[in-house]
């Protein structure tokens, strides 16, 4: 097991990225539930607080203590990178989706700039059915 986890949440974070979540900590673990805003105001923490709830609440069902980490930067990967250096994490999770079209063949994704540059094991989960 994990002794401090950082899960990303977005808007679009399935369930399956939370359950995931939860079956690699153990009652010890710190688990940080991530969100990152381009622009940080007392207006988009309380709708962060508000809408990532149930995230917590299902660490909570399962025993889990967890805390929503709410952090402002223009380049979300580095932010992720950044937090989970800052914390000594030594794992991050994280949910992936399939890029489209010609951007996506010449653009990298957060999830790419997470893997090559985190300081520690980085989990992709990515929603059932959904291509790779």
């Amino acid at each position: 097991m994990f002794k401090t986890m950082v899960l990303c949440v977005t808007e679009a974070t399935p369930e399956e990225v939370v359950k995931v979540a939860i079956r690699l900590c153990s009652k010890e673990t710190k688990i940080y539930a991530l969100h990152v805003v381009r622009l940080l105001s007392e207006f988009s923490k309380k709708e962060a607080l508000e809408r990532f709830s149930w995230v917590i609440d299902a660490f909570e069902r399962a025993g889990l203590k967890s805390q929503l980490e709410i952090i402002e930067s223009t380049d979300v990967g580095k932010a992720i990178v950044s937090f989970a250096k800052k914390n000594a994490c030594d794992v991050i999770v994280t949910g992936t989706i399939p890029r489209k079209g010609l951007l996506g063949a010449f653009t990298e994704s957060i999830s790419d700039y997470v893997i090559k540059y985190a300081p520690c094991t980085v989990i992709l989960v990515r929603k059932s059915g959904m291509p790779v």
